[in-house]
C-alpha cells in the first residue's frame, strides 16, 4: 500500500466503525488527522466528508424503511405509518439544516480565530459534554419501559418532536458532539421506547450523512482546502474504505452499542484530548 494512503485507510476504518456508536466519528477523525499534521480546520472538514462513506451502508441496512418511505411520497399526508415517518424525516432534516449549517459556520470561524491547540481544547470540552449526554442516555435506556399509549400513536413523532429532534441533530455538527446521542436522548425523554428511539435516530442518520458530507464542500472553501491538503485520491480512498467497513460493521456495531457503556470511553477520549491539547497550548 502506498505510504500516503495509510492515513486514508485509518480514517476510513474509524468512520466505518465509530459512526454506529454513540461517539462522534467526525471528532475521532478530526483528532487523528490533527495528530498527523493536518490543520485542525481541514481535519474537521475531512471528518464531515468521511460521512459519505457510511451513507450507502445506512441505506442498505434500513432498506425496508427507506423503500416504504420513498413509496410514501405518493401520499405524503396520509395517516399510515410510512407517511408519518416521511413527514418526520422531512421536518427533522429541515430542522437539522437550520441548526447544523450555522453551527458549522460558527465552528469554522472559531477554529480559524483561536488556532489548532485551542480548538482541540474546545473539542475536549465538548467531548465531556457528550459523555454526560451518553451517560444520561444509558441510564434512561436501562430504566426504559414501553410507552403507555398505543404503539401506533407513539411509533412516529409529531411536528414538535420532529423539530426538536432535528434541531438537536444539527447541533451534532459541533466537534465532539455525538449525533446519535443528541437524537436518541430527547426521544427517550419524551417517552419513546429504546427500540423506537434507536430506529428513528438511525433513520434520520441516512439523510444526515449526506448533508454532513456536502456542507463543507458547498459552504465556503473549507472542504476544498481540506481535500487539497489531504489529496483528492487519498480522500476518495478514505470514503471508499469507510463505505466498505460500514457495510461490514454496521449490524455488529449497532448491537454492541446497545450494551456497551460508551460514555466511559468518551470521557477517556476527552481527557486524553484535553491533556494533549493543553500541553501543546503551553508549548510543553
Amino acid at each position: 500500500m502506498p505510504h500516503n494512503l495509510v492515513p486514508a485507510v485509518i480514517a476510513g476504518l474509524i468512520q466505518g466503525i465509530v459512526e454506529w456508536l454513540p461517539v462522534s466519528s467526525k471528532t475521532m477523525i478530526t483528532i487523528y488527522f490533527t495528530i498527523i499534521g493536518i490543520k485542525v480546520q481541514n481535519a474537521y472538514d475531512l471528518g464531515l466528508i468521511a460521512n459519505f462513506g457510511s451513507f450507502f451502508a445506512a441505506v442498505y441496512y434500513f432498506r425496508v424503511e427507506v423503500i416504504r418511505t420513498v413509496r410514501a411520497l405518493a401520499h405524503p399526508f396520509g395517516p399510515d405509518e410510512s407517511a408519518r415517518l416521511l413527514r418526520f424525516l422531512v421536518i427533522s432534516t429541515l430542522a437539522t439544516g437550520a441548526t447544523g449549517i450555522p453551527a458549522y459556520v460558527m465552528v469554522r470561524h472559531a477554529m480559524n480565530a483561536i488556532g489548532g491547540s485551542a480548538a482541540m481544547v474546545l473539542i475536549g470540552v465538548l467531548l465531556v459534554f457528550t459523555g454526560f449526554v451518553a451517560r444520561a442516555k444509558e441510564r434512561m435506556m436501562q430504566e426504559n419501559t414501553p410507552p403507555r399509549s398505543p404503539v401506533g400513536e407513539k411509533r412516529v413523532p409529531g411536528i414538535g418532536t420532529s423539530i426538536l429532534t432535528g434541531a438537536m441533530q444539527g447541533l451534532a455538527g459541533l466537534p465532539g458532539i455525538s449525533r446519535s446521542g443528541m437524537t436518541i436522548t430527547p426521544l427517550l425523554w419524551m417517552g419513546y421506547d429504546a427500540g423506537t428511539a434507536l430506529r428513528l435516530s438511525f433513520m434520520m442518520d441516512v439523510l444526515a450523512l449526506v448533508g454532513a458530507g456536502l456542507v463543507p464542500l458547498v459552504i465556503g472553501q473549507g472542504g476544498t482546502q481540506a481535500v487539497t491538503q489531504l489529496g483528492v485520491t487519498t480522500t476518495v480512498v478514505m470514503v471508499a474504505v469507510a463505505s466498505v467497513v460500514s457495510f461490514l460493521a454496521i449490524r455488529t456495531v449497532l448491537r454492541f452499542a446497545q450494551r456497551w457503556r460508551t460514555s466511559t470511553a468518551t470521557f477517556v477520549i476527552a481527557g486524553i484530548t484535553l491533556v494533549v491539547a493543553g500541553l501543546a497550548l503551553f508549548g510543553i
